[in-house]
Parts: structure tokens; sequence; C-alpha cells
């Protein structure tokens, strides 16, 4: 396995000189004592008013969870480092069985696209295709429980305080107990649910490939609303400002009301739609497996522009130069890689590209971003890590075969399935 992790994740020493701390040490005191040691005239607590110019010190609270696909309902947050001095390399592996559904005759393990682990601090929950819900331990992989299903299992869990949602090709959505694996409750659907749930006070959402949107109670799995029939829907909806936007396999982009599912706009792709919308600024950004990347106008689904990725290996692939993964926007920044091979990094506001990073294989995996750094894999089982700025590559590692689910990264580690059968954890040794 090859490391190319460069200077840039060492972290330099800081030294200070002992003259330089004792007058610190020095001058802190006299200032307490100048203070009155924080007592005002009546030897009471002293509280600074507004007008008193003294800044309140802030408490900056660090996520403890991956808790869903790409961080949350509005599928804008992608995880937390920092990132180690060391190189990454395998720190556990967990084989999965591997299953023969309904429509695949060949038997299937591991996690497939467009999964992503959901993480917490001591616990992996992953749906694998060999039907299984797993949860895992984040210290050695080992399992805290499984819960079989009746097919495969392809979309993100969903945590939810105590509580999981799972779905996958047995056209259910499931309701787990989190710490135990129980079964709370199931609703059937009329077909394959891979898309990602959302749970927002109280509410289910989620999109279906029956071709309709559905909003479910969290507490007992009962229908509040089901949508007109949109259109088949493979991704995962987004959720921001009480609109949901979410594309089809027909070829539209979707945003409908929340309260109640109807639509407010509808926007023509023209193909198979499989990304989930990234919503940042005032514009929706998808993709579609004819190759183009989109910018809509949020308000009312105006095209604003729009990409086609062309060259790399599209020759050597029937799907060319398609896109299966979902947009990162960051900083001004698209990101998504395509099935010929590129790592593109577009401008927000026009789409016209800034770099182009080529890898082994077709990458269908979605590409978060955490302290600077893309980390995706591709279909020849290779992980990357690239620079944000420059699509400079600074590390990769081959674990598998056929990556193209999508990592979750908690605390400089990285948490990634492989079609091979396996779910890795990637880290530095301590």
């Amino acid at each position: 396995m090859k490391s190319l992790l460069n200077s840039e994740f060492s972290l330099k020493p800081y030294s200070f000189k002992f003259k330089a701390l004792f007058l610190s040490l020095l001058l802190a005191a006299a200032l307490l004592s100048l203070s009155g040691c924080g007592k005002d005239a009546s030897g009471g607590t002293r509280k600074e008013s507004r007008d008193s110019g003294a800044a309140a010190a802030k408490t900056v609270s660090v996520p403890t969870t991956v808790p869903t696909w790409l961080g949350n309902p509005a599928r804008a947050f992608y995880g937390t480092g920092p990132w180690p001095e060391k190189s990454l390399e395998v720190i556990w592996d967990f084989k999965t069985k591997t299953t023969v559904g309904r429509l695949h005759d060949d038997p299937w393990g591991g996690t497939s696209w467009p999964g992503q682990p959901s993480v917490t601090e001591e616990r992996v929950y992953f749906g694998s295709a060999d039907g299984n819900l797993y949860c895992l331990s984040t210290r050695d992989g080992s399992v805290i429980w499984s819960y079989k299903t009746e097919d495969s299992l392809k979309s993100t869990p969903t945590i939810a305080g105590d509580r999981i949602i799972a779905s996958g090709l047995d056209h259910n959505i499931y309701c787990f107990d989190a710490r135990t694996g129980q079964l709370i409750w199931k609703y059937k659907t009329g077909f394959e649910v891979d898309g990602a749930s959302s749970v927002i006070d109280g509410r289910v959402y989620f999109g279906g490939e029956d071709g309709f949107y559905y909003c479910l109670n969290f507490e007992d799995g009962s229908l509040i609303y089901k949508s007109e029939r949109l259109g088949s829907m493979e991704g995962s909806s987004t959720i921001l400002d009480g609109r949901i936007y979410v594309g089809t396999e027909g070829g539209d982009l979707f945003c409908l009301n929340l309260s109640d599912g109807h639509v407010i706009w509808k926007a023509r792709i023209g193909a198979d739609s499989d990304s989930t919308p990234a919503v940042a600024n005032g514009l929706v950004y998808t993709a579609a497996e004819d190759g183009q990347v989109y910018c809509f106008r949020q308000s009312n689904g105006e095209l604003v522009w729009k990409f086609k990725a062309e060259g790399g290996l599209s020759k050597f692939f029937k799907e060319r130069s398609g896109f299966w993964a979902s947009p990162i926007v960051s900083q001004g920044r698209v990101y998504i890689g395509s099935n010929n091979g590129f790592m593109y990094c577009l401008t927000a506001d026009e789409g016209k590209v800034i770099w182009q990073h080529m890898t082994r294989a077709p990458i269908w995996a979605t590409a978060p971003i955490v302290d600077g750094r893309l980390v995706f894999g591709d279909k020849s089982g290779w992980m990357y890590m690239l620079s944000a700025e420059t699509g400079e590559r600074l590390w990769e590692l081959k674990i598998g075969d056929n990556i193209n689910s999508t990592a979750a990264i908690l605390q400089g580690r990285i948490y990634i399935g492989a079609f091979n059968g396996n779910l890795y954890c990637l880290g530095a040794r301590s």
C-alpha cells in the first residue's frame, strides 16, 4: 500500500523562552491585582455590561457525529479533523457477508453507491449490500449488533437521537433502536429506497424509486403525506429553509414545499440525475449521467450555467463522462468526480474549470471536504486525498476493489466501504 502524505500534515512545534514566560506571568499577576480579583466596590462579583467593550469568550462546539448522508438534511456538513501528522493506513477492516437479491443473481457484499457510513465517537453504522444493517465499534470494528433485511441496503442510515432510519432494495423504510438494533417500525413503499432519509421535527422525509416523495411520522412510521408522482428518485434529497430539492431519473429537478410536498417549481435537466442537489448562496447545483453539471436559481429553477465533462477515461466505458457523484460546494467552488476519472473543481458562479485531477478509474463517490482536503475513492479500489485549493494529490492508498460509496470522516479518521465486501477504518496508528 502506497502513501504520498506530504509535509502539509506536519505540525510545527512551538517553543517559548523562559524569560518571556516569566515576564508574562508577572504582568498577568499585576493586572489581576489591579482588577480587585473580579469583585466590585461592594464585594460582589463584577459583571461586564454590553457597554463595557469587553468581548465574551465564545465556546466553539465541535460536532461529534456524522449522522446522515453529507452530515445533515442540508447536505452541508462533511466531517471533522484534525488530520494526523502521520500517514493514514488501515486501522481495522470488517468483512461483510454476501447476498443474492430479487434483482441480482450475483452475490453482493460490502457497501455500494450511493451509501456512506454514519458515525459517532463510539459507533459506526452502515447498510451493506449483503442486506444487513451493521453497528460496529469505532475502536476495533467489532460487531455490536446487526439486523438482516430482505435485500441489499445501499442508502446511508440516519442517526436521529436514539434511533436509526435505514432503507434499501426491499422497498422498506426501517426504524431501529440505535443502541440495540431492535426494530421499532417499518413502512412499505412501492419500490426501492436508495436515498438517505432526513429527520426534522418529528418527521421522516425521503424520495423513492416508486416516484413518490414521502413524509412519515418519526414516532410510529405512519404516513403524513405522499406527493404526486414526480419520477423515480435514486439520490437523496436536500432540505433547506422549508423547501425540498430532489432530482429524478426522468431528468427533472424538483423544489417541493416541506410542509405538504406540493411542487413549488420544476426544472428540466434532461437526463437521469442520481446526484443529491447542493444548495448554496441562492443557487442549486446538481449533475446527471449525460456528463453535465447544472446550476439553477434557487428561487425559481432558472438555469444559470451548465458544464460538460469530456475526455479522460470516457472512451473506455459505456457510461462515458457521466456523473453519479453529488456536487460539494465550498468557498465559491464546486467539486465533483466523473465517470471519466477526473475530479473537477469549478467556479460556483460560472462553472469554469479551476483545476481537474486525473485518477486511475471512474469516480462515483462523492468527495467530502475536511480542513481543506477532498477525500474519495475510485472504481479501481484506490483512496485519494487532494488539496481543495490546488488539486494536488496529498495521499493515496489501495484498499480493495470498486470504491463507489462515499467516505465518512470523523476526528481525522476515514470510514469507507468497498464492493469487495469490506468496511475500512483509515487513520494514523499511535
